[in-house]
């Protein structure tokens, strides 16, 4: 089976951090809107923290958000990974979750795209202190619900999030994991994509492709070439 690789590669449409920050841990993880970010770079990607002081203590939440469009694929996907290349971590969990952001069809990031979340994993792989690696592509393979959306949807639509805040635990100290999304070359934020092979795509003595289940018992989508003709 082939393998495409697909980059989220827009700042404003492909990927993006939005923050909320407050002085109640209760609102700051229930709000509804905050700051985007679209720095490619951000030390803070995923954070659940909180920071006292003489005031008092500041709480702070932030979200990764990634939109892949996979539209181009028309075969029947198998298996994904969603890759993104970590950076700095300090007390930081990092989980993959479902995500209803972009507006669901890649339009630009908005501030009320925070509360534009879910708590469904989609990936069984979570990170931490420990097995997040700065300056290294972390993997995130798809489970069964999260390939099923991707071949009914066309989409990818994913959310980064510290497990702690998605259940709303309320933090004792600054916990956060970077991300850096890179505007350019293989360690962009993407999604490699196992899927079917298109097979024979060309007609056969003057029958449409399309009509053509199977040459010499052997089906089409099993086919490259016949006799040597691509």
């Amino acid at each position: 089976m082939p393998t495409t690789t697909i980059y989220a590669t827009t700042n404003s449409s492909g990927r993006g951090v939005i923050g909320a920050a407050g002085t109640d841990w209760d609102d700051v993880v229930t709000a509804t809107t905050g700051i985007v970010y679209t720095s490619t770079s951000f030390t803070f990607a995923v954070r659940a923290g909180a920071i006292a002081g003489r005031g008092g203590t500041s709480y702070f939440v932030n979200r990764a958000f990634v939109f892949f469009d996979v539209s181009s694929i028309t075969t029947t996907i198998s298996a994904a990974t969603v890759k993104v290349f970590a950076s700095s971590i300090s007390n930081g969990k990092v989980g993959m979750y479902k995500s209803t952001a972009f507006g669901n069809n890649g339009t630009a990031l908005a501030a009320t795209d925070f509360d534009n979340v879910t708590g469904t994993l989609q990936s069984a792989t979570t990170y931490n202190d420990l097995t997040w690696t700065p300056n290294a592509l972390e993997s995130f393979p798809l489970n069964a619900t999260a390939i099923t959306d991707l071949n009914t949807n066309g989409y990818g639509n994913y959310v980064f999030r510290n497990p702690d805040e998605v259940d709303e635990e309320e933090p004792e100290l600054d916990a956060y994991a970077g991300i850096n999304f890179q505007s350019s070359g293989t360690n962009r934020i993407q999604i490699e994509i196992t899927h079917a092979d298109a097979g024979y795509g060309n007609n056969v003595n003057g029958v449409a492709a399309a009509s053509i289940a199977k040459v010499n018992t052997v089906a089409t989508a099993d086919i490259s070439k016949i006799n040597s003709a691509s």
